[in-house]
């Protein structure tokens, strides 16, 4: 029997993980005793090799008692992409995990939308996916919730020392070349991946429907300026309107589908810096042991990760 390493959950039957040669899977695949499946080899403990078409998966997954969905796309300007990855597979999935068997989706915030229809927003808070990357996160919610034993994860904008794409801000921040996103007053609700992981491990065993996971919420302009302070730089202060930022992304986007080059910054990355975004996370913290560490420590870690990285 498969159990998670903080004890196990209950029932007999494997914990299989999608998604964990993936930045975000990986740190929860180290953490819990599970199968991972992949498309080709990725040298991780126990992995099984699948085309992950159904009637593959329906023999492997047999004998599941949990499944931690984790696989999908974050490639905001591919519509095709997204749906394949994002719903499609997860379709796929759920048509193959045998009766009773849990399953644990990976999912985002951003199926509110870039205006969330209140401040802050939690489980009952209407989804409003106003992007193709949060129309799909959302569909694929819908496709979980028909099964019986299911857990949702909504999760913030994750960060940690293994996310280097936030090295490019650092940077810019650095030299002198970041600018704030409108006036910079809006809350941007990052979450740590070390407190996002201890919940997967949970949510093996415990926990029914719906979680919000999201983080302390600070505004653009203080993370920035706690993020200056410690590369010991002043602060960004020129601004770029969003709706700007927003067709510069969208240009870039465009490019992409001539050149095949992802963009550097999407318009999903743009409403991440510019838009005000804030959660309650209560139902998570009841129930799942949701504990997120204060951003300014988190933003502090990333500092020193960035230099030492050189």
């Amino acid at each position: 029997m498969a159990t998670d390493k903080a004890g196990g959950g209950a029932g007999s039957g494997k914990v299989y993980i999608t998604g964990a040669s993936g930045k975000v899977g990986r740190a929860i695949f180290e953490a819990i005793d599970a199968i991972p499946l992949v498309r080709k080899p990725s040298g991780l403990r126990g992995e099984i090799l699948t085309d992950f078409s159904e009637t593959d998966l329906r023999k492997i997954l047999g004998d599941a008692r949990a499944v931690l969905h984790i696989a999908g796309s974050v490639a905001t300007y591919d519509k095709k992409l997204l749906h394949d990855a994002n719903v499609e597979l997860t379709r796929k999935i759920s048509s193959s995990i045998p009766p009773g068997c849990r399953f644990i989706f990976a999912s985002s915030i951003s199926v509110y939308g870039k205006k969330p229809l209140n401040i802050p927003a939690n489980e009952t808070t209407p989804p409003a996916p106003d992007s193709e990357y949060a129309k799909t996160k959302r569909e694929a919610e819908k496709i979980v919730a028909a099964c019986p034993d299911h857990v949702i994860l909504r999760i913030g904008t994750v960060y940690g020392p293994g996310f280097v794409d936030y090295f490019r801000i650092l940077k810019r921040i650095e030299n002198g070349r970041m600018r704030l996103i409108s006036d910079g007053k809006n809350r941007i609700p990052f979450v740590h991946i070390d407190d996002i992981v201890p919940v997967f491990r949970l949510a093996v065993s415990r926990g029914s429907g719906t979680y919000v996971l999201a983080g302390e919420g600070l505004s653009q302009e203080r993370v920035f300026a706690i993020a200056a302070r410690e590369l010991g730089v002043p602060a960004p202060d020129k601004r770029l309107g969003l709706n700007l930022a927003m067709l510069i992304a969208w240009v870039g986007e465009i490019g992409y589908r001539i050149s095949g080059k992802a963009p550097t910054l999407s318009r999903e990355h743009i409403a991440v810096l510019g838009y005000d975004r804030a959660f309650d996370c209560k139902k998570a913290r009841r129930e799942l042991g949701f504990s997120p560490r204060a951003l300014d420590n988190g933003i502090r870690e990333m500092v020193r990760e960035y230099r030492k990285r050189g």
